[in-house]
């Protein structure tokens, strides 16, 4: 039993009970002493067999001040033990026992961690009162509770479709008859991954195998959710099955593998890019879901303030210059681009696109995805395009140094480019371009404006749950966005999959180049300077971006810290 406890209270209790007598107790401190206070009186107690784990609950509860508690599987309401997460439950030893009224109340074996019943009340949205048990019920309980969990059947991970529509393309090559990748469970098994994947939102599934287990976790508004540990042994026929479905070489375990399925869910069409990677314990399989003609995207609808916005449609209505969109990989960089082209849109413009892949159908838009195997490279694809005299170019991913100064230059002919690089906030977007090797006078005579963004989840608008702020949070964020008398914070509800958020929103920083700005920039200014400057300007930083949304009750704190750092 792990109790973190100051020792004379706890041996003076049990001597006051008469559990022990001061000899045991003076032996225990012998021994504690000896190893440097590295082990516990309770542990030591319990190994020389002088008292039980539950004396010493008992014991810890009364030096509290917290009742003591027997804990059973009969005591315990599964909806409350269900508030909290499998992992958190087993690792702090905790035991959820029942709600009423808004109070839950929460067996623990380790009272003294104070931080502990902070967690669980931000985790779950509830006042706690705590009883002490000893750890050995607890974890029998849990046991009793979470070995359901580690059954698996296959009809059980299958969402109600509802009528839903949902089918997969029959494989082009089959396997041998009494393949395993022909069963049924196997087949059933991957058509409710696939399809409860698209239900949840998911942008990706993976596929995971550990030594003795494997894993399916969903990647929801971007971040990983696992939701299910089918057996082991289904391992290789669940991975030959998507592999068939994809039309990859079953044969082939050793070296990396891409293919791609279409399938149909709610209607809608849907196309899946399948990698398989050779791993440890075998093959580690992402299946990314791209669902196809979802509509043009406006950019009202990407989380833009009111005034960076205005400011944002006025730089993309400029007819010349370089226009750069940063941020990590997943920030959304794409849709913001997509969405600029479309506000661009006429039968004037020969507007062309350089990307990889092609993610979005775009209408009246010259759309040209890369092949590298076949030396189509984004620099080879823009010597080309710009031979056709495009009025408005984007390249989808400035990653390498020809390809960014081949934008510099169409830029400085009089073309509008858009690009996308990986950068962290706007000045190191142009510190980026120079490590490319641009030259400085290039970047100050072209650039026109840089917008960094990362988006941030959104709380679930059917459960999210207001309430006061404290002190400590009025301190982190009053000093940037002004007073705040109410934040929200995530629930759970059926609606959000238990999530507490559904869905993603912008947040941006968008610098734009003044006279001043540009000249530094000409001139090889060093990223510091950028940023004074920048700051100067009136650059309003992503975090303050972000914290003016948690103002509006769209996200949280700990969701704008992050993803800014």
């Amino acid at each position: 039993m792990n109790l973190t406890l100051e020792l004379k209270p706890l041996g003076q209790r049990l001597l006051d009970r008469g559990i022990i007598q001061s000899g045991q107790l003076e032996s225990a401190l012998t021994e504690q002493r000896k190893s440097g206070f590295a082990r516990l009186l309770g542990e030591i107690l319990l190994e020389q067999h002088v008292c039980s784990d539950e004396d010493i609950a008992r014991a810890v509860a009364d030096s509290h001040g917290i009742p003591f508690a027997h804990v059973s599987p009969r005591l315990a309401d599964p909806l409350a033990v269900g508030l909290l997460p499998k992992d958190f439950l087993e690792h702090n030893v905790v035991l959820p026992l029942f709600l009423v009224e808004g109070m839950l109340t929460v067996a623990i074996a380790e009272p003294a961690n104070m931080y502990l019943a902070e967690e669980i009340e931000r985790r779950t949205g509830h006042r706690v009162q705590l009883v002490a048990s000893p750890a050995r019920d607890i974890r029998a309980t849990l046991d009793a509770y979470l070995a359901g969990e580690k059954m698996f059947v296959v009809d059980d991970v299958i969402q109600d479709a509802g009528g839903a529509e949902f089918s997969l393309p029959a494989p082009t090559r089959m396997p041998p008859i009494g393949d395993p990748s022909l069963d049924a469970p196997v087949v059933k098994l991957v058509n409710a991954i696939l399809f409860n994947a698209f239900r949840e939102g998911a942008s990706d599934v993976h596929i995971e195998p550990g030594e003795e287990e494997l894993r399916v976790r969903y990647r929801i508004d971007g971040r990983l959710v696992e939701r299910m540990r089918p057996p082991f042994r289904m391992r290789e026929a669940l991975t030959a099955r998507l592999k068939l479905l994809a039309g990859l070489d079953l044969a082939q375990k050793r070296l990396p593998l891409d293919g791609s399925i279409r399938m149909t869910a709610d209607g809608k069409p849907v196309t899946l890019r399948i990698t398989t990677v050779p791993g440890r314990y075998g093959e580690t399989i992402v299946v990314h879901l791209a669902e196809e003609e979802r509509g043009p995207l406006r950019l009202e609808k990407l989380g833009f303030g009111y005034e960076t916005l205005k400011h944002w449609k006025k730089l993309i209505a400029r007819p010349s210059g370089l226009i750069l969109v940063c941020g990590p990989s997943g920030s959304g960089k794409r849709d913001t681009l997509y969405a600029a082209l479309a506000e661009r849109h006429s039968g004037e413009l020969n507007i062309c696109t350089i990307e990889e892949p092609v993610e979005r159908t775009l209408p009246g838009v010259n759309q040209f995805p890369i092949d590298d195997r076949n030396g189509f490279t984004f620099a080879s694809a823009a010597r080309s395009i710009l031979r056709q005299e495009p009025d408005v170019l984007m390249i989808s991913w400035l990653r390498d140094s020809d390809t960014a100064k081949l934008a510099a230059q169409a830029a400085l002919t009089g073309r509008l480019v858009f690009a996308a690089l990986h950068a962290n906030d706007t000045p190191a977007a142009i510190a980026r371009l120079t490590h490319f090797g641009v030259e400085p006078y290039a970047i100050g005579a072209t650039l026109a404006g840089v917008l960094a963004q990362r988006l941030v989840r959104k709380l679930c608008s059917a459960c999210k749950e207001s309430y006061e702020p404290t002190a400590a949070q009025k301190r982190q964020i009053e000093p940037i966005i002004g007073p705040v008398d109410k934040l929200f914070r995530p629930a759970r509800c059926a609606k959000c999959h238990g999530l507490g958020f559904a869905g993603r929103i912008g947040i941006h920083e968008l610098l734009l180049c003044n006279d001043t700005l540009s000249e530094r920039i000409s001139q090889g200014a060093p990223l510091t300077e950028l940023r004074t400057l920048a700051a100067q300007s009136g650059l309003k930083s992503l975090r303050t971006d972000g914290l003016e949304k948690v103002k509006s009750g769209l996200t949280t704190i700990d969701e704008v810290y992050r993803v800014t750092g």
